[in-house]
Parts: structure tokens; C-alpha cells; sequence
């Protein structure tokens, strides 16, 4: 909610063509950014965001290059509590009717309070998962929804998945992958993940 998605600096610095002898790249018409490759203006947010996916309302921020390993991780961390709570409130429910307990002689005080619990916790596990697989579509493809959406490339990004995994969650495989605390290497204004 708080990191910079990846928003391009309205002033051009060094290596967006604002150094003498380079060729003038056009800017936003909207924010006056420069425009790279991959960037996409939020009108929510009123900037260009690097590699951006969309404006996420539940985190009130854009997703984009730099924050979306973090939305990653939300969503699937969501996805895996909304699952818990589902367990510990469907099963024993599930168990209690499937035996016949559930009547007015029951031990359970509240059946509408628990099936309205129950539901609340499936819809977040579906709302979580569904949110994890298209982030992990675009990260495996290399196209963001603005991309998917465009249809601006046919097919997957230059890069095998791998290595687009590799350049959201960081060079090496290890526990940080999934720590929401251990950051990415920056891709400060690269336009590309790869430096292209």
C-alpha cells in the first residue's frame, strides 16, 4: 500500500534522453513523464507506473514493477488465511449436520451467524486465489493486464518464465521469495525488467 509502485519521475534523468546528444523521447500527455516502454499512466493515481497491471481499490496503489511482488504475496497469503478460517469454520459445521446435531437442540448458538462466516471466508479464498493465478499468469507471460488487455504482443515476453520469476521475486531462490519484509533488487527506470 505504501511502496512506490514504479512511478516514472515527471523530470528526465540520466538515461531517459534528457542528456545532450540523445534522441528527445516523448512524454505523457497526461502527467508529463517520460515515456518508456512498458509504462502506463494511472488515472486513479495521475502518474505513469513502470510494468503497471492495474489500480488495485483494496490497496488503494497502482501494481507495478516495484510493488508487485508484495501484491503477490497478499493475495496469496489472503487466499491461504480465507482458507484456514474456511476450514475452522465449515468443517465442524459440516460435521455438526452431517451427524443430525444441527436442530433447535443444538450446541451450536448461531447457525446463520456461521454459514454467513462460512461464506464470507470462501468468497475470500476465491477473491485471493483467482487474484494469485492472473498475477502469476503475468509474471509468467510477461504482460501486464494493460498488455493482456491491448493484446500488444501475441505471445509470452522475451523471457522464460523462469527468469520472469526470477526478476519479480529476486535473483535467487530463497526463503525471501515469500517474506513480504526481504525486497527485490530495484528496476529503476528500465523500462524492461531485463534492462532492455
Amino acid at each position: 500500500m505504501l511502496t512506490d509502485p514504479g512511478s516514472v519521475p515527471v523530470d528526465a534523468g540520466p538515461g531517459l534522453g534528457s542528456e545532450p546528444g540523445t534522441p528527445h523521447r516523448p512524454r505523457c500527455p497526461l502527467c508529463g513523464a517520460v515515456q518508456l516502454a512498458h509504462a502506463w499512466h494511472c488515472l486513479v493515481c495521475g502518474r505513469c507506473i513502470r510494468r503497471m497491471h492495474h489500480h488495485c481499490p483494496w490497496v488503494n496503489n497502482c501494481v507495478g514493477e516495484d510493488n508487485q511482488k508484495y501484491f503477490v504475496l497478499f493475495s496469496l497469503y489472503t487466499a491461504l488465511a480465507a482458507l484456514h478460517a474456511l476450514l475452522l469454520l465449515g468443517v465442524p459445521a459440516l460435521r455438526s449436520y452431517a451427524r443430525g446435531e444441527w436442530d433447535r437442540h443444538s450446541t451450536l448458538t448461531s447457525h446463520g451467524a456461521l454459514v454467513f462466516l462460512s461464506l464470507v471466508a470462501l468468497k475470500g479464498f476465491l477473491l485471493g486465489s483467482v487474484t494469485f493465478a492472473i498475477q502469476m499468469h503475468a509474471i509468467c507471460t510477461d504482460r501486464t493486464r494493460t498488455e493482456q488487455r491491448q493484446s500488444e504482443r501475441s505471445g509470452p515476453g522475451p523471457g522464460s518464465a523462469w527468469m520472469n520469476l526470477k526478476a519479480v521475486f529476486g535473483r535467487r531462490v530463497s526463503l525471501a521469495w515469500i517474506s513480504p519484509f526481504a525486497s527485490p533488487e530495484p528496476q529503476r527506470a528500465s523500462g524492461h525488467r531485463d534492462g532492455a
